[in-house]
């Protein structure tokens, strides 16, 4: 089987009792599927929100006609405005890591998107690569997959790209459904936020993605401008490409650090200052896996994810239910987070419908990923990181 590709074959038997060559049917996806694409300026809180540091913001979809993802593999590139420069980070001051090739250019490619400071550690023998999919970039290509052979799941980068706040964006109950006990033991930590962050400088200017779908596996380096030098590039076949203006470098205000009111039953009541601007915001509780005390710690082995949504901006109270845990083989619920486990909570604000665009909920081929200014800002705080109260 060809990556990208689907082949369906079929074994049909020659008259002599020998089998034939099965026939095999196969469609482009890059002809199937279409692509969508936008970006914004990203606000970076960090040091407890003394810090502010601003890049740029990428989102993306690449979707069938059914919703589903257009491709199992691909090759991704960004190529930015001639005065965009992946070579300082905003976020740190310093020369930008784990860039590769990429250091000192106006593009974003494998070069970056594949390197460990920014996938993780493998969580199989073989790490996949980088692909654009039905919502948000991620290693999910499937020259990895996982033990078992079926596709792989989705894995979140640690973002921001290029910064040092290492926060994994996943989707997780109650604003998304939970995983099974079967699921999880896959590997499944939860559901694509759409946003990849990189804390490089934003310049305004046309900013292009390609997805390059097997055979045609190398983005055009110097794609030809059509119809003129400031015209949409043509891409080679087998490239799907999509153009988005930043047209603004105003930015969304920071978001400062959540706040949590612990219960003592495994929930609490997760306080947001949501800033002006921001149409919708969710709130990300990682309940850090191997921690704690009692029996929940069982089902808790790794690391669980949890996302309340809210679209009111102000100081907003959000309740934690107690028990949306990683269910047990049995089926049983468990605690939210389990005695004295330690925890993380950040936070992240758009003014374009990131939950609304996500996945399982949006089935559309062209979900809404852009703001009525048609760009994709967002705003994350940094993380707020304890440990929860004992309780029986």
């Amino acid at each position: 089987m060809s990556a990208g590709a689907l082949l369906v074959a079929a074994l049909s038997a020659c008259g002599n009792g020998g089998a034939s060559e099965p026939p095999q049917t196969s469609y482009d996806p890059a002809a199937t599927s279409r692509l969508q694409f936008a970006v914004g300026v990203a606000t970076i809180a960090s040091n407890n929100g003394q810090k502010i540091a601003y890049g740029l913001n990428e989102v993306e979809t690449l979707r069938q006609s059914d919703g589903l993802s257009g491709t199992l593999y691909n090759v991704p590139m960004i190529i930015g405005p001639t005065s965009f420069d992946v070579l300082i980070s905003t976020q740190t001051g310093n020369q930008v890591l784990a860039a590769g090739n990429d250091l000192g250019t106006n593009h974003i490619t494998w070069g970056t998107l594949n390197q460990e400071m920014w996938t993780g550690p493998p969580r199989q023998q073989k790490e996949p690569s980088t692909g654009a999919f039905g919502y948000g970039l991620c290693p999910c290509n499937s020259d990895g997959g996982p033990i078992n052979g079926t596709s792989p799941l989705y894995a979140a980068y640690n973002l921001p790209i290029y910064g040092n706040n290492n926060q994994l964006w996943y989707g997780g109950p109650p604003a998304f459904p939970a995983a099974g006990p079967s699921v999880r033991a896959l590997g499944w930590e939860g559901y694509s936020l759409g946003f990849t962050d990189f804390a490089v400088q934003p310049v305004i200017g046309t900013y292009h993605l390609y997805a390059a779908v097997p055979p045609a596996y190398d983005t055009p380096q110097d794609p030809t401008p059509s119809p003129g030098p400031n015209g949409t590039p043509t891409p080679a076949p087998g490239i799907l490409a999509q153009g988005a203006q930043l047209t603004s470098l105003q930015s969304l205000p920071a978001f400062d650090t959540p706040s949590f009111a612990p219960d003592k039953k495994g929930g609490g009541t997760i306080t947001l200052l949501v800033p002006t601007g921001v149409s919708e915001a969710m709130a990300v509780v990682r309940a850090i896996g191997g921690s704690g005390h009692g029996i929940c710690v069982q089902s808790h082995e790794s690391d669980a994810f949890y996302t309340v949504v809210t679209h009111q901006a102000g100081t907003q109270k959000l309740t934690l239910a107690d028990n949306l845990g990683p269910l047990t083989q049995s089926g049983q619920k468990t605690a939210t987070i389990c005695s004295k486990q330690s925890y993380q909570i950040f936070a992240a604000g758009t003014d374009y419908p990131a939950y609304e665009a996500s996945y399982p909920g949006n089935l559309s081929q062209f979900p809404l990923i852009k703001a009525p200014n048609g760009q994709a800002d967002v705003t994350t705080s940094d993380a707020l990181r304890s440990a929860y109260p004992r309780y029986p």
